[in-house]
């Protein structure tokens, strides 16, 4: 549930360093999630340079009563209630993983389907009972429209049109896979991505992502794919049946057709920019919800409240990009 309530009333005003800063930012970040943070999760989400200053920060923030300390986890809030919930969370994330895990190995034999990759609350470890499994896909060029109407069939015919267990809400092709929009929720969301099926798609990602680094220059990049990256004969007798003109028109005709659907269902609001709604030939981001700005929003109110109350400004800036991390 997301927190928006005001804080617990603080008779001194506390000077903060700049590594209180970061470590304050990241816990505000993650309290409108009531998501508290271990140690070594504030520095992966964070941009301070060592764990050395991370642990500077929260001693500082301890010392002064602006965080707790409970059960090997920081927050905002004096409530174990939190951490249970955390743990709980954790506990049907696992549980999430392995059905993610049993539907990857379906859809990866889809027709053009290159990469599956988890995205949103699961990918941050955490599911309750309203989360969705979210998929991140990665197809081939050209044909991101046909692929994804073979997951509009599956989730129709399978899960009755429920996103439950299969929500492909961003899809994009191999040769246009770098993020247009680089803020700092993106670049979480980005980084946090596991790769389910072919490690070789999601290292691509992060190259065509380097400006990621600048927000989360500590946050670990995955090893390997939880599944194999042999392709199935499934997928390549569907892909000769496209592999011509006719595919080439499909895939056209399939985006323009959903485009008019959803022009007429949401409003041009939404379609602003690329943060919510973005259909291109090469892309098929549907957050319809309004997730983005509504976080953005919540986190903005969040970091406002604790800059008048202690007041203090809590501008990060993030780094400059001086060295690339990524597997070989």
């Amino acid at each position: 549930m997301l927190q928006t309530n005001a804080y617990a009333h603080i008779v001194s005003q506390p000077v903060f360093s700049e590594n209180a800063k970061h470590v304050l930012c990241t816990l505000i970040y993650f309290d409108i999630f009531s998501y508290p943070l271990t140690a070594q999760e504030i520095f992966e989400r964070c941009t301070l340079n060592n764990f050395n200053q991370v642990g500077e920060g929260l001693e500082e923030l301890l010392a002064n009563g602006t965080v707790f300390f409970i059960k090997d986890f920081f927050c905002l809030h004096n409530n174990e209630s939190l951490i249970e919930k955390r743990l709980a969370g954790n506990n049907a994330a696992d549980k999430s993983l392995e059905i993610a895990k049993r539907i990857t190995n379906i859809i990866k034999r889809f027709p053009y389907v290159k990469g599956v990759m988890l995205s949103g609350s699961i990918s941050k470890n955490y599911m309750d009972k309203d989360s969705d499994i979210d998929y991140f896909i990665i197809t081939s060029t050209n044909r991101l429209w046909v692929s994804r109407l073979f997951f509009v069939l599956f989730q129709k015919m399978v899960f009755f049109n429920r996103s439950k267990y299969l929500c492909y809400n961003y899809m994009v092709d191999e040769e246009h896979m770098a993020i247009g929009d680089k803020s700092f929720y993106t670049a979480i969301e980005a980084s946090t991505l596991i790769p389910v099926y072919n490690f070789e798609a999601y290292n691509g990602f992060c190259k065509s992502n380097l400006w990621i680094q600048a927000y989360y220059p500590n946050y670990p990049m995955a090893e390997d794919a939880l599944l194999d990256n042999k392709q199935s004969l499934t997928q390549r007798v569907l892909e000769k049946l496209f592999n011509n003109d006719f595919g080439d028109w499909l895939d056209q005709w399939l985006m323009k057709k959903i485009e008019a659907k959803w022009r007429r269902r949401y409003s041009p609001n939404m379609f602003a920019g690329t943060k919510n709604l973005h259909l291109k030939r090469h892309t098929a981001k549907a957050h319809t919800d309004g997730h983005y700005n509504r976080i953005m929003d919540m986190y903005d109110k969040k970091k406002k409240e604790y800059e008048q109350l202690y007041n203090v400004q809590l501008e990060i800036k993030t780094h400059l990009i001086t060295s690339i991390k990524l597997n070989a």
